[in-house]
């Protein structure tokens, strides 16, 4: 496969790179909401939270991967992208109960 920017393995080589970092900062600001919030949450629930800001986190880098952005910005939209994750979720997964009713 050629080393163009649109190949893959370009872009899985600048993942491994820097955008580890997009999974990060995606936790940190679902840890953030979770710190910054009055509810109270079991461990676990706290555990699967981070780790869907993480998922959330890569899925905004690739999304992110060619657009002409700060790398500032790029970061912040990361963040903020994490700390909603529990609802984007729960917007997909009703999305898809619907569909199979």
């Amino acid at each position: 496969m050629n080393q163009d920017p649109q190949s893959l393995d370009a872009i899985a080589d600048e993942f491994k790179k820097t955008g580890w970092l997009f999974a990060v900062l995606g936790a940190i600001g679902m840890l953030a909401r979770l710190i910054l919030t009055d509810e109270r949450y079991y461990t676990f629930k706290w555990i699967r939270m981070v780790i869907a800001g993480a998922i959330v986190g890569v899925i905004c880098y690739f999304t992110l991967y060619n657009a002409h952005i700060d790398p500032f910005y790029k970061s912040v939209l990361c963040s903020i992208s994490g700390s909603i994750a529990p609802e984007l979720f729960n917007w997909i997964r009703n999305k898809f109960i619907q569909k199979t009713k």
